[in-house]
């Protein structure tokens, strides 16, 4: 067994450690770097929903933002699940739904099994044509984003959607008149 290395031997060691740290550190902010580049080069920060962020959760751009801001595998789920409460044809039972899973998302606490639930209610409980209306609404504000666009193709998907706002709003009231919610409310 051999003596224990002197304090300065320590020092040196410890010394030649922390610059491999470092210097890993150097390779990092590095890689960063690159990819944070690739994400504008390519305009991945779309698809990270960063203009959600701006529109939901402004105060998460802060310098020294407080509070819990969730990682962005699960601010997925909060994004949809907030951009279906921002609809204002959401129907009221599907909202009062959604609204404890927002506050749920919101503390990390959402489970992917109950939002993979909530989404295939959704689904399962829009009307075909209310489904519709949401597609063409989403098609019509993509295609308002498109710079230099003519106008004919935004005026025919307007009609469009002006139609089918017409039917959706008649088989409410036929619906009404048949008495139809109210048998729906029946049968739960």
């Amino acid at each position: 067994m051999g003596r224990p290395p002197s304090p300065a031997q320590r020092a040196v060691q410890i010394t030649f450690v922390l610059k491999g740290h470092l210097k890993n550190v150097q390779v990092a902010y590095i890689r960063v770097a690159a990819l944070l580049a690739k994400v504008r080069d390519d305009k991945l920060y779309r698809a990270l929903g960063h203009d959600w962020i701006r529109e939901f959760h402004r105060p998460w751009l802060a310098r020294r933002p407080k509070g819990f801001i969730p990682e962005l595998t699960d601010a997925q789920a909060l994004m949809w699940i907030e951009h279906r409460l921002a609809d204002p044809h959401l129907s009221d039972g599907l909202r009062s739904e959604l609204e404890p899973l927002r506050a749920k998302a919101l503390a990390g606490r959402l489970t992917l099994r109950e939002f993979q639930d909530a989404r295939r209610q959704g689904h399962e409980a829009t009307p075909p044509l209310r489904a519709v209306l949401r597609t063409l609404r989403i098609a019509r504000r993509r295609l308002a984003g498109i710079p230099g666009l003519p106008a004919k193709p935004l005026e025919t998907l307007d009609a469009l959607i002006e139609e089918i706002e017409a039917a959706v709003a008649t088989t409410q009231r036929i619906a009404r008149l048949a008495g139809l919610p109210r048998l729906r409310e029946a049968r739960t």
